[in-house]
């Protein structure tokens, strides 16, 4: 099946699969190639190195033999049909991002290295098919990784009834939230709302379409972001919390959840998928508590979400203040 658990692949079977997309196996194999001499024609490659390019992704579960021939099985979905994201697994992610890696210093590559002043949300710059595949590997975050960091948030604020997931990205998150009874809004761009919306229909969650620093909620009492801030350089992160601020009611919280620098094994890996995409880091707690107190937050501090290699940031807006 595809990968719903949000695990990745191992490194050999990101070189195999990254390397069977590069050369154009991966196309023929899900469209018509049905045999390694199929593959060859399609490709251009000999017949030896198709050969070798079908038993090793016939090994690693994505071919089965069915007669003379090879076809896709339910663990290659995610390269197949992309309408529903949450059938497509954080495989393709991990390509996409492993394209992006080798293409650093290229005219294709990330790096673009935008100001503030320029900023845009991850998605302008986005394919439909990349866009897809990030929504995806969101899709695919480990449910009780989802609960927990829901859990945390829930913590932070016991007497919140309607929150605001923040670039939400897949949402979910948001139907975590809703599924528990909370007036829930996902605040994301127009092209996410767009891929997830109707999925959500149904759900409880409200969806609201924003510009990047943007987040056209008033009266929250309790808002998340979620693998939120990573995605975005410091400047925009600043002006992010503002907005976020501004939208919860006096007294709400703010819940920033995030592999953080100096705290936990994960936040190497996220640095390196930031580096791949040209902007946005793993940042630090002290940089999210001073970002916080930068947007007007008070009584900040971090913990650690149970059972996952992630952290809470908390912030609260005093009661009171308008």
């Amino acid at each position: 099946m595809p990968t719903r658990d949000g695990r990745s692949p191992n490194h050999e079977e990101v070189l195999l699969l990254w390397s069977a997309r590069r050369t154009g196996v991966l196309d023929a194999l899900t469209t018509t190639a049905g045999t390694p001499e199929d593959v060859a024609d399609e490709t251009g490659l000999d017949r030896e190195t198709s050969a070798r390019f079908v038993r090793a992704l016939a090994d690693y579960g994505y071919l089965r033999r069915v007669g003379d021939e090879y076809e896709v099985t339910n663990r290659a979905l995610g390269f197949l049909a992309t309408r529903d994201v949450r059938s497509i697994g954080a495989t393709p992610r991990v390509l996409d991002l492993s394209d992006a890696m080798a293409d650093l210093g290229t005219v294709a590559g990330g790096g673009d290295g935008r100001s503030d002043e320029t900023a845009v949300d991850e998605s302008h710059d986005e394919s439909e098919r990349t866009l897809r595949h990030r929504l995806g590997a969101h899709a695919a975050t480990p449910r009780a990784a989802v609960r927990a960091g829901v859990t945390t948030a829930v913590h932070a604020a016991p007497d919140a009834e309607r929150v605001v997931d923040v670039r939400g990205a897949s949402g979910v998150y948001a139907a975590e939230f809703a599924s528990r009874g909370y007036e829930t809004t996902l605040v994301d761009s127009a092209d996410v709302l767009d891929v997830v919306g109707p999925m959500l229909a149904g759900s409880g969650v409200e969806t609201v379409a924003a510009e990047l620093t943007t987040v056209p909620v008033a009266g929250a009492d309790l808002a998340v972001l979620a693998g939120t801030v990573r995605r975005h350089a410091p400047d925009t992160n600043e002006r992010l919390l503002r907005s976020v601020y501004d939208a919860l009611a006096p007294g709400g919280a703010v819940v920033v959840l995030e592999p953080l620098r100096g705290r936990s094994s994960e936040a190497g890996r996220v640095a390196i998928e930031r580096l791949a995409v040209g902007r946005g880091d793993a940042y630090g707690s002290e940089t999210v508590e001073k970002w916080l107190h930068a947007a007007g937050f008070v009584d900040s501090e971090t913990r650690d979400v149970p059972g996952t290699a992630e952290q809470a940031v908390v912030g609260r807006r005093e009661r009171g203040v308008e």
